[in-house]
């Protein structure tokens, strides 16, 4: 029978539900008592390219560890190209911090991102959803595994640990009431390769993220099955009242199956998006972490998450896949 991580594939990562955000546009005028101005469109200038006109202060909601991971396809020993990658993850570890929501501390979330990159600067407008939230991040990290199954017809199936394509700092922040921005810079690689540049990694970056309505209706084939959708506690429900999209919040993030968009900023200037916020990012970077030591940080085995990626930016060598040599070792013993 098939593993979470293969149904999540078959689902969410194939061609039999496309991911397209030209399919998440909003839907007719929010019915609720706001004004016009206060609904999120998804391809208006004002949040795909107006972070450079944001000059008032920040309303800081979170900051942590960021971590951009990617899973070889089935049937392929290690990914040379982008071609040959089957999921696309973000991985967001909050830090405990007193000026976090209140007392209440984020879960750990992994992101799959569905065009398998991160948005390019001034142009990108990617879906991505929730796939697994939790206050232990060993749960979460289940899905970044290896898992072995077995099928009727070709045997046994191994769907590919995920591979570490890069490790930074980010700070999630609202810059006004129409738009939450996440902005990163980048500790490991040092210098950005081949495998960084394929999912448009860079070494910082910031994105507009809204999140849709669960309630609200999808076009045919695109995004999740309602029976995969958010279901959000009434207090955040609420906040959406006739709305299809709404500023995305921690606490929004923290639900599995939460859906939401990923828009490029206009700019790679982190100080524009953030103000002074930008400095506190800057401050907490260790551009001096090795490999090791990020591995040790995400408490992920190096041996089962190769670390190339994270040394000079290239792409780990199919000889050296540790599910290979997995198997390898297990045919000696038997």
């Amino acid at each position: 029978m098939p593993s979470e991580n293969e149904q999540l594939i078959n689902a969410n990562g194939g061609m039999k539900r496309h991911h397209s955000i030209e399919n998440f546009e909003p839907a007719k005028e929010a019915k609720v008592d706001k004004t016009p101005e206060k609904s999120i469109n998804t391809k208006s200038k004002e949040v795909t390219n107006g972070h450079h006109e944001a000059k008032h202060d920040n309303e800081y909601l979170e900051k942590g560890d960021i971590v951009f991971t990617y899973k070889p396809k089935l049937g392929v020993d290690e990914s040379s190209s982008i071609d040959d990658v089957q999921l696309f993850h973000v991985l967001l570890i909050p830090v405990e911090d007193e000026k976090n929501q209140g007392d209440q501390s984020s879960k750990t979330r992994l992101i799959k991102i569905g065009k398998k990159k991160l948005p390019a600067i001034g142009k990108d407008r990617f879906w991505g959803f929730i796939e697994k939230a939790d206050d232990d991040i060993e749960k979460v990290e289940e899905n970044l595994e290896a898992q072995s199954y077995q099928t009727a017809t070709v045997g046994t199936r191994t769907v590919k640990a995920d591979r570490i394509a890069g490790k930074g700092k980010y700070i999630m922040a609202k810059n006004d009431e129409n738009r939450t921005v996440i902005g990163y810079v980048l500790e490991s690689p040092t210098e950005i390769g081949d495998v960084q540049n394929a999912f448009n990694i860079t070494k910082e970056a910031s994105f507009s993220i809204a999140v849709k309505n669960p309630k609200k209706k999808s076009p045919p084939a695109a995004g999740l099955t309602q029976s995969q959708k958010a279901e959000f506690p009434e207090e955040i429900q609420k906040k959406f009242g006739d709305y299809q999209w709404l500023p995305a919040e921690p606490a929004m993030l923290d639900i599995p199956g939460c859906e939401m968009v990923w828009i490029g900023s206009s700019t790679d200037n982190l100080e524009e998006v953030l103000g002074e916020l930008s400095r506190e990012l800057e401050e907490d970077v260790d551009h001096e972490v090795t490999a090791t030591e990020v591995m040790k940080d995400i408490q992920l085995d190096e041996k089962q998450h190769p670390i190339q990626p994270l040394i000079d930016g290239q792409w780990p060598k199919a000889e050296d896949a540790p599910e290979k040599n997995n198997e390898e070792e297990e045919n000696k013993t038997e």
